[in-house]
């Protein structure tokens, strides 16, 4: 959460300066009473000077110079020439856009002028000089009418100045008394216009000694909190990009940074003499805009679990626009955005408070260090507001350096979510080389499996090409002598028909029977091993077309009744395989049926994925402890020399029916017929 506070202190130091006056107004109350002016008034001779030769001005002494200048507007007015002028107001110092006063209309932002001061301090006094606070113009100064110095350059168009910042500490003549401060300022660039904080008159020590301080001061922070974000910006690049708050963090650290940096010193207006002053505070705001998207994403990243999704989008969009905004607003509106970012900063503060209470409630530990590091930092911000502001010049220091603290904590929270991350690493590697050694252990295994795989591969190759000799010797060497002893038959029946008693004949007639059964059984056997070999592609046709083929061929007797379903429903299947699994199914219904009149029914439905197909027939059915026996191989309930059966027709259909991912089952009871349904998978 301490996060957003540096980029608020940046904010507020205008305001804080200002609060200086609370401890000098009792000071000035009877200064105050020695000006001879009036805050509207017009007029401002030019013997008006501000009498402090009664203060007391020690080695410790500050003295705001902030009331009492004559401000001419539209003016550039070197010492000398102010006789014939007449001054637009005297002022107090802040942004000539806000002076008050019903006698005359407030300057715009952009403009130039010129301010002047007399003033008298007494003969016995150390060393003093003048502090000037950075102006956010361009600026140039003169003391009792010695040219000093010169911030930039002035002028009288956006053309001709070159806005450039920084504080100064001039050195008075300990000779004199009596000093009047000339300083002409143009401004063409800021919403802020002219001298907005006080000039301090002080003894030079004391000046030089605080100017010292903050120098330290800045060293410690700027120093600190650059080594800290180009650390963990090299540890994030090189070594762990897998933690996104490690570079957030990273960045904030530099932006912050560079934004102390550049506030203070222009490093870059030093380096880049010509470079446009607008260009360069667009680049400070764009840092400071950047700290606040950083500081934002890495509390999301932190406490992604418990931050609400339309908080980031709100947040995140937020300060996307307001840097968009600095990047194409021209000056001085994107100077405007302060306001604003601060609200965002604030609302984001206050945010982070509930998440941060929340997260501890969910008993999330790294929390801890965050709410250490932001109830730290809220401590060292309101020490830095409200205690030690002007008080103490050692202060300062001590609050950089509490800040680097706060920054060092948040540093340890990475590092432990780094370490964290490491272990959770290391085990996971573990883990993985316990996995790869068993998984070694399963590859030889699957080897030595694939092994003896390959091996059952080859034998079953080779009973296969077994079998299909077998079926070769079966059709053709088995089935030729059998052809040859019917043919004998028929020979001696035809040769000695007359001779042939009754009983010889019927003898013969058997033999002829049997071996045509055996014939039969033969083909069948063939049949059933070519089954997983035929043609298995699929296509769309008619149930009921496909059925009446089937019919025509079998060359039913007309005592025989077919029901074919009432639906000719389109089929997508194998259509040989479903055509032999019919004709089996009806010539089994045929052979077995013990009826004078035979009906046979059949249906088809389409569910999802399959078609459920049932063959009934009103035969003498059979007893359910023979449902699945029937489907076996050269499986008869009955056997006669007139029925003409193998025994296979059902045990081909089982196996077509397998093949095509369907089941097959059978509903009988004895004496009341038989159905046979199997589905069939698309």
């Amino acid at each position: 959460m301490i996060l957003q506070l540096q980029a608020i202190i940046f904010l507020t130091n205008n305001w804080l300066l200002n609060k200086q006056r609370l401890k000098w107004m009792c000071c000035f109350i009877l200064m105050a009473l020695s000006i001879h002016h009036s805050f509207g008034q017009e007029q401002h001779k030019e013997d008006d000077i501000i009498n402090l030769k009664n203060a007391i001005i020690t080695e410790t002494t500050e003295i705001p110079l902030d009331s009492g200048w004559a401000f001419y507007w539209k003016q550039l007015i070197a010492p000398g020439h102010f006789k014939e002028e007449i001054p637009h107001k005297v002022v107090t110092l802040h942004n000539w856009t806000e002076f008050n006063g019903p006698e005359t209309e407030n300057p715009p932002s952009f403009g130039f002028a010129t301010y002047r001061l007399n003033i008298s301090i007494p003969k016995e006094r150390p060393h003093v000089s003048l502090y000037i606070p950075r102006i956010y113009t361009a600026s140039k100064i003169w003391v009792n009418g010695t040219f000093i110095s010169e911030i930039g350059h002035v002028g009288i168009t956006k053309a001709e100045t070159l806005h450039r910042r920084f504080s100064q500490i001039i050195p008075l003549n300990t000779n004199e008394t009596d000093f009047e401060i000339v300083i002409q300022v143009a401004n063409f660039y800021h919403n802020k216009g002219g001298i907005i904080g006080p000039v301090l008159l002080g003894s030079s020590q004391k000046l030089y000694n605080t100017k010292s301080k903050q120098i330290i001061a800045d060293m410690i922070f700027i120093g600190c909190l650059g080594f800290i974000g180009f650390f963990f910006l090299v540890f994030y690049v090189l070594y762990w990009n897998k933690d996104k708050a490690v570079l957030y963090f990273a960045v904030l650290c530099i932006s912050l940074s560079y934004m102390a940096l550049s506030d203070r010193y222009a490093p870059l207006a030093v380096i880049f003499e010509s470079t446009s002053w607008i260009l360069l505070t667009k680049i400070e705001y764009l840092s400071l805009f950047l700290s606040g998207i950083a500081a934002t994403l890495f509390f999301q990243n932190i406490f992604y679990d418990f931050i609400h999704k339309a908080y980031s989008k709100i947040a995140n969009y937020g300060f996307y626009v307001l840097a968009l905004l600095v990047i194409f607003l021209p000056a001085p509106y994107f100077t405007k955005l302060l306001l604003p970012f601060l609200i965002l900063m604030l609302l984001n503060l206050l945010y982070m408070t509930f998440i941060l209470v929340k997260a501890i409630f969910g008993k999330r530990y790294d929390s801890i260090l965050l709410l250490v590091s932001m109830v730290l930092g809220l401590i060292i911000f309101y020490i830095h507001i409200f205690f030690f502001l002007g008080g103490n010049s050692n202060a300062i220091v001590y609050v950089n350096f509490g800040y680097i603290v706060v920054f060092l904590i948040l540093s340890t929270l990475l590092m432990t979510r780094f370490s964290n991350s490491f272990k959770e690493l290391e085990q996971s590697k573990k883990l993985a080389l316990d996995q790869q050694n068993e998984l070694f252990l399963k590859t030889n295994q699957l080897s030595n499996a694939n092994l003896v795989l390959n091996e059952n591969l080859r034998v079953l190759k080779n009973n296969n090409a077994e079998l299909d000799n077998f079926n070769h010797i079966v059709s053709h060497d088995l089935k030729s002598p059998l052809v040859a002893v019917h043919a004998l038959v028929s020979f001696i029946q035809e040769d000695l028909k007359s001779t042939l008693n009754e009983n010889t004949k019927s003898h013969l007639k058997l033999l002829k029977n049997r071996v045509s059964k055996m014939s039969s059984l033969i083909d069948s056997l063939l049949k059933y091993s070519k089954i997983a070999k035929g043609e298995k592609d699929k296509e769309l046709f008619n149930l009921n077309e496909l059925l009446n083929d089937l019919i025509s061929e079998m060359n039913l007797l007309d005592k025989n009744t077919i029901i074919l379903p009432k639906e000719d429903l389109e089929v997508y299947a194998n259509k040989i395989e479903l055509y032999h699994v019919f004709q089996n199914l009806i010539s089994n219904a045929i052979t077995h049926n013990n009826k004078d009149h035979i009906i046979i029914n059949i249906t088809v439905s389409k569910l999802s994925t399959k078609y459920l197909f049932s063959v009934s027939d009103n035969g003498p059915g059979i007893d359910e402890k023979y449902h699945t026996k029937i489907f076996e191989m050269f499986s008869q309930l009955q056997v006669n020399d007139a029925t003409q059966s193998s025994g296979i027709g059902l045990a081909i259909v089982n196996k077509i029916v397998s093949e095509n991912k369907g089941v097959i089952s059978v509903a009988s009871e004895k004496g009341l017929g038989l159905k046979i349904s199997f589905s069939w998978q698309f």
